[in-house]
């Protein structure tokens, strides 16, 4: 009966897609314009459920990066963790950026050393679509994710295509795509590049920028080859490089860490919201990232029912930073990833997939002032996982659909300082998943979900950056491990869909850096940490030529969770986006609105605006303590595009339309921060928008 439905997945280059997105040869092949897709955000046919935003979406919100492509989609998050340094993580679920692993084409290609400031690198060039699967378990080759998984998949080479995007204006914001294809069914072969700029934002212009200017240049090529209809190969290669200037204003390039630190008389009375009257080292942040990987896979089909696919993928990123915290620190990072697995159709209702794969990361450390003046400890540290798996995906009937997956990994985690008391990490994990989807109706599906993930934490110091500057000690014995309940009702019909989400993360072994010790030590939580997450999204097609969409986040987090991320989440929001085709044109608007907040759970009542010195003990004594209450605050984007000629399309837009910022607000990033016996000036009071408004402009040719 499910023979034949069988047969067609395995012949296609997708059959082992298990929501981590391999299933590539099936996205539509017509063009299509974006109010023609269909209404339902969430993919028909995955047992997993499985989000996908497309590249039209990416260029409404003038993204030219990952980090800003998927923010404020449902359950996600781009955190500014640093408003200096300009690390922005994606986290899935309310779980860190450390929990959410990127796969390009469906295979992992980036860890949580090269992802720290790697988010704001990944370029959209070249994208067709992002695909979003949220919490542990949502991935076969990725059981790391305990918060989830995105997954990249790039333009396909069948066909011929060129097209040149450019787009410039306020804050010195520029940003061009390049993209080329020329194939045919047996071959083809895609070359993207992309070069992007912005410059800082000081919305209370005193000299220190609450958002750092950066620079970004991108390439990357792909070659698809079919010698024969068994057998399918890809192989794929890119360069990035990221430049982050924070602090000051002038386009400081620091080479070496200042050698003083910024104090009271770095300010007009020691106040952060006063004019800046230090030395510029005291406040510039600068990190350049470079990063080279390739990667590629091949599908070789024995039979009708059996098929063979393996996967690489190889990254080396290199980190040069030096902080205005009073340090420098580089690091060298070496990823590689390996995996083999086999597919067969077993009987009429099972497609059974047998695997094994491979991680091995490498990453050393280098600082002068850190290791050669201080003899701090080195996070240098390799990492090795291997795993096994089997799959089970089970046709029961008509509706009904069932996918099982035994995992079990062995995992190596060694830090190369011989200082460290306990510099290895060893242990294995099983980590079994699964996911159950019912069709209720042709329109309503329910899909219930069980996951384990774990994760080896190995981003250490990188992670707590500005508050470790006297070293750090290790005292982490188990790794992280989650396990995630999820359930989805999903409804898709003609003009209208809606999704609605429940989860629940169990974490356990949480790591952390615990800045009550002094150096900074990295342990366990000893409390099991409880995250939920609702959402619900809803898409409504009011004319044929009108869609609008709206969507609620509700995240659910212990207050001893709250205290250890690095950044005030958010917690409640809503999101509503009107788009209005009429004629050429196309006119999209869009609301975020994020709901209040009380910050001391997030640690933010060691942030300061004062600091002077006592006159009896010259001792530091911060005042004016920082606003503890995130206000509700909303932001407005809207963006126009023309079809001019069949080729050329004119748009433009603006984003944070009312220019709103949590500066003009009276609370910029900016703080006296208290740090055991001392005070640091610091820049994470981060709890809204950093970046004002941007008018830009710009055109679209296709050939």
């Amino acid at each position: 009966m499910f023979k034949s439905s069988f047969v067609a997945l395995a012949l296609s280059s997708s059959c082992l897609a298990f929501a981590d997105a391999e299933q590539l040869d099936a996205i539509e092949v017509r063009e299509a314009k974006d109010f023609e897709y269909p209404l339902s955000r969430v993919v028909r046919d995955s047992v997993v459920k499985k989000e996908v935003l497309r590249k039209e979406r990416v260029q409404h919100k003038n993204a030219v990066s990952l980090a800003r492509a998927i923010d404020l989609e449902p359950g996600v998050q781009t955190t500014l963790t640093c408003a200096n340094c300009g690390s922005q993580r994606v986290t899935l679920n309310g779980m860190r950026g450390e929990n959410t692993t990127i796969l390009l084409d469906g295979i992992p290609a980036y860890s949580s050393v090269s992802s720290f400031y790697g988010m704001e690198a990944i370029p959209m060039a070249g994208i067709s679509s992002i695909e979003i699967m949220r919490g542990a378990g949502s991935s076969l080759t990725a059981p790391e994710a305990i918060g989830g998984v995105v997954n990249l998949v790039t333009e396909r080479t069948d066909q011929n295509r060129f097209s040149y995007l450019v787009r410039g204006g306020e804050r010195e914001s520029f940003n061009q795509q390049f993209l080329g294809i020329y194939g045919s069914a047996k071959r083809g072969t895609l070359i993207s590049a992309q070069t992007n700029q912005l410059g800082f934002f000081d919305e209370d212009d005193n000299g220190v920028a609450e958002s750092s200017a950066q620079s970004q240049r991108a390439v990357f090529i792909k070659h698809d080859h079919r010698p024969s209809d068994r057998l399918k190969v890809t192989l794929r290669s890119g360069y990035q490089n990221l430049e982050l200037l924070g602090g000051a204003t002038q386009h400081l390039r620091s080479k070496t860490y200042p050698s003083t630190l910024a104090d009271e008389t770095s300010f007009e009375n020691g106040d952060v919201r006063r004019r800046f009257t230090g030395k510029l080292g005291q406040i510039s942040d600068r990190i350049r990232l470079k990063r080279m990987d390739g990667g590629g896979s091949f599908l070789y089909h024995f039979d009708g029912e059996t098929n063979v696919k393996g996967a690489f993928s190889l990254a080396k990123q290199e980190q040069l930073s030096v902080y205005s915290h009073g340090y420098d620190y580089d690091n060298d990072d070496m990823f590689r990833f390996f995996d083999l697995k086999v597919n067969r159709v077993i009987g009429e209702d099972h497609l059974l997939t047998v695997g094994v794969d491979h991680r091995n990361e490498e990453m050393n450390s280098d600082s002068k002032f850190l290791y050669r003046v201080n003899d701090f400890y080195r996070d240098s540290f390799t990492f090795d996982t291997l795993g096994v798996y089997l799959q089970d995906e089970w046709f029961i009937s008509d509706r009904d659909e069932l996918n099982l997956v035994l995992r079990f990994d062995t995992m190596n985690v060694e830090w190369q300082d011989p200082r460290i008391d306990q510099n290895d990490l060893k242990g294995s994990v099983f980590a079994p998943r699964i996911h159950y989807k019912r069709s209720h109706t042709d329109a309503l599906s329910s899909r219930l979900s069980f996951g384990v993930g774990y994760r080896a934490p190995l981003t250490l110091f990188e992670s707590q950056h500005g508050t470790n500057e006297e070293g750090f000690e290790i005292g982490i014995k188990e790794f992280e491990r989650a396990e995630t309940f999820t359930y989805t009702l999903n409804y898709e019909g003609p003009l209208r869909s809606s999704a609605f989400s429940a989860s629940l993360t169990q974490l356990r072994n949480m790591a952390y850096g615990d800045e009550n010790e002094e150096p900074i030590r990295f342990r366990n939580a000893s409390e099991t940490m409880s995250v939920g997450t609702f959402n619900f999204l809803h898409v409504e097609k009011v004319t044929s030529n009108w869609t609008v969409e709206s969507s609620v986040d509700w995240f659910r987090m212990p207050d001893s969770y709250k205290d250890k991320l690095p950044i005030a989440a958010q917690e409640t929001r809503a999101r509503f986006i009107s788009d209005y085709h009429f004629g050429k044109n196309e006119f999209v608007a869009t609301l975020n609105v994020i709901g209040r907040r009380n910050l001391r759970s997030y640690n933010y009542d060691k942030n300061y605006n004062v600091l002077t010195e006592d006159p009896d003990t010259f001792e530091d004594v911060p005042t004016s303590q920082k606003s503890q209450i995130a206000p509700m605050f909303y932001t407005i984007d809207l963006f126009l595009q023309r079809q001019v000629t069949e080729r050329l399309k004119l748009l433009a837009g603006v984003t944070n339309l009312l220019d709103y910022t949590q500066t003009k607000a009276k609370e910029s990033p900016l703080s006296w921060r208290i740090h055991q016996d001392h005070v640091h000036l610091d820049n994470r009071h981060i709890w809204g928008p950093v970046q004002g408004r941007v008018l830009y402009a710009g055109l679209n040719y296709q050939l």
